[in-house]
């Protein structure tokens, strides 16, 4: 709890704690590879397109292209996450 701290204290951060110092613009100095953000636009734009994967055929175990398209998304989105979050989350 931070209720025993001036209302300007709470704002300001401290170099010394956890986490890294932070830089004239509040980001984290150890933070690296921010560029790879820029990847989780791939499965946005996979997704949002539609006409990128309206039609039934090839079917998978009987499911249609356009169902069983979405739903691969799901799990590449968690490992492209995973992904991003290991190779920025710094040297903490």
């Amino acid at each position: 709890m931070a209720d025993h701290v001036s209302g300007e204290q709470r704002f300001t951060r401290d170099p010394a704690a956890p986490g890294g110092a932070a830089t004239a613009r509040g980001r984290r100095a150890n933070e690296r590879n921010t560029g790879l953000y820029w990847l989780f636009v791939i499965p946005l734009v996979a997704t949002l397109l539609p006409s990128l994967y309206n039609k039934l055929s090839p079917e998978l175990f009987g499911i249609p292209f356009f169902y069983w398209y979405q739903m691969a998304w799901v799990p590449l989105t968690v490992l492209l996450t995973v992904f991003v979050y290991r190779r920025t989350k710094g040297d903490a």
